[in-house]
């Protein structure tokens, strides 16, 4: 009898052995599952080719307003620009990286509209930059880049650019290295001031990157033309 017990008890210590080392190894293998699956996921995200070249879906609400000064010291706010589609950019004028891929972009892809098309599309720009907010420095800026009559490059005060900048949900803030970090998107916005696309800028100097962004904003304004008159 007492074997029997003792048998029985070692199947029992043996299950609950074998049913802890199953869980065990399944947790450990659900681990290693989900960082792949992780690290696939931020792989391409950061990948160029998986970037939608036809840009992001918004939800269609109004774009917030803004009363700013261009580069030529000219007031101007975006209910001004009603009956026209805008391309509203984030850059800030002492930016050599991002910023200056992203103006080509904006003006890459007007210029290929053509002559009419293009004609209903105004490019704008909010600058960043918390301790370069004159106008002078959006208009060097400009000058630099080959942008002084082809954009709206508007500055303001650092608080006007910085509630504009939450406003939008566009994230811009200087780092501990006293570096300004933001989002370098282009932001579409349709001839009823109602935000439609919005596309971000690559890390790259590739020129076929370059073109698949050009291609794909051109698209992205084509959908949101106003019709002509």
């Amino acid at each position: 009898m007492r074997n029997q017990d003792s048998m029985q008890k070692l199947a029992l210590a043996a299950l609950v052995a074998t049913s802890t080392l199953v869980l065990i190894v399944g947790a450990v293998w659900g681990i290693r599952f989900y960082n792949m699956s992780r690290t696939q996921s931020v792989t391409q995200s950061t990948n160029p080719t998986s970037y939608p070249i036809g840009g992001f879906p918004m939800t269609g609400n109004l774009a917030p307003d803004f009363t700013l000064t261009d580069q030529f010291g000219h007031t101007m706010t975006l209910s001004s620009l009603r009956g026209h589609e805008v391309a509203l950019a984030f850059i800030h004028a002492r930016c050599k990286t991002l910023c200056p891929l992203t103006a080509q972009i904006m003006n890459d892809a007007k210029a290929q509209l053509g002559s009419s098309a293009s004609s209903r599309v105004d490019l704008v720009a909010f600058n960043a930059k918390p301790t370069a907010t004159s106008i002078a420095a959006v208009q060097a800026w400009s000058i630099n880049h080959g942008m002084l009559h082809q954009w709206e490059f508007l500055t303001g005060s650092a608080q006007q650019l910085q509630s504009l900048y939450s406003k939008y949900n566009v994230y811009a803030q200087v780092n501990s290295n006293g570096v300004l970090e933001h989002d370098p998107i282009i932001v579409i916005i349709d001839s009823q001031g109602h935000e439609r696309l919005y596309f971000e800028t690559l890390d790259s100097n590739s020129q076929s990157d370059l073109q698949s962004q050009e291609i794909g904003l051109e698209a992205g304004m084509k959908q949101w033309l106003p019709q002509s008159h």
